[in-house]
């Protein structure tokens, strides 16, 4: 039985959905320098964050922080238009972003920490810290404090236990992605299930072949993989121009290089995302689904302010690092 709210939620998204970018107004974006950009950010549903920002920014920088913010009162809008059994799900897939902003305070901390913090985090998530906290407290002391309510992932002890850095953000991914599938199997949805195995075994497949360009080892590659290692066995063991061309074979995407071939991967992911909104319109992979399609607009939207800002490359370079339907 369908919960009376789930078709209020799926008309809201449905609804902020059509507020997304498209292929014209992209190109026409690209024609544009950076103020004018962010004017036309302005006329449409960044207009409050634009507003709000302007007075102390401009250029790269205005869009660079109103993307994130607009990214933040995105999701909290959306988490209060979900049903009340959705809330708990949409929050712990959102907590990918508490996983990047871990990953860049402790980095932050273990290196120059000439950057503010305050401009490199996520404005999205439920990590509770304070930028005081992330200043004065040791890693230690942070990584102590990353135990959340909402799940039985015990992330501060399994922490403790790894010294390097590079040790830390693969534990992170680990047990992120063992929360994300207990999640995708609780939820009861076909459709997110589907795309969470999907997801992963697309991330394990990225990682595989990057390692595998830079002729890392197979038993160092299975180690650092979520949970793909027997489908991923002949990629492992091939060189990479051999792996390369099984993981097109595997995924049905062509490409000439690595590079090209997770463009494509993305644009797939965005695919994926947007067609569950209408195989399962009613639950909860509809929202999942804007989340994705919302993440790619503001990476979209990240790209050409930062090429326009920098000027090194040209349109149909910028253009062709975009993800687009």
């Amino acid at each position: 039985m369908i919960p009376k709210d789930y078709p209020y939620m799926y008309a809201r998204v449905s609804a902020k959905k059509k507020k997304l970018f498209t292929e014209r107004e992209y190109d026409n974006l690209l024609k544009m320098d950076v103020n004018e950009i962010s004017r036309k950010m302005e006329e449409g549903s960044y207009k409050e964050e634009i507003n709000e920002l302007g007075t102390n920014y401009d250029g790269a920088a205005l869009i660079e922080r109103a993307l994130n913010l607009n990214l933040a009162n995105t999701y909290e809008k959306l988490m209060a238009v979900s049903s009340e059994d959705a809330r708990p799900l949409i929050r712990t897939y959102l907590r990918r972003f508490d996983i990047i902003n871990i990953k860049r305070i402790i980095r932050w901390k273990k290196t120059d920490q000439k950057r503010e913090i305050e401009h490199i985090l996520y404005p999205v998530g439920t990590l509770g810290l304070s930028f005081e906290e992330i200043r004065e407290d040791s890693v230690e002391e942070l990584i102590e404090k990353l135990d959340f309510s909402d799940t039985n992932i015990n992330y501060s002890s399994e922490i403790e236990k790894c010294d390097s850095l590079k040790e830390i953000e693969d534990c992170l991914d680990r047990l992120y992605s063992e929360e994300l599938r207990e999640l995708a199997n609780k939820s009861g949805s076909r459709e997110f299930k589907k795309f969470v195995k999907e997801e992963q075994f697309n991330q394990d497949l990225q990682l595989a072949l990057r390692m595998k360009k830079y002729e890392i080892e197979p038993e160092e590659i299975r180690s650092k993989l979520f949970n793909h290692e027997k489908e991923l066995e002949e990629v492992l063991e091939s060189d990479y121009d051999q792996a390369l061309k099984l993981a097109k074979q595997m995924t049905g995407l062509q490409a000439e290089n690595l590079e090209e071939f997770e463009s494509k991967m993305k644009h797939d992911r965005l695919e994926r995302a947007l067609r569950t909104l209408h195989r399962e319109p009613l639950g909860l992979s509809s929202v999942i689904g804007y989340i994705v399609a919302k993440e790619i607009e503001i990476e979209n939207l990240r790209i050409i302010a930062r090429a326009k800002e920098t000027g090194i490359q040209n349109n149909d370079t910028v253009r062709d690092n975009l993800v687009i339907l």
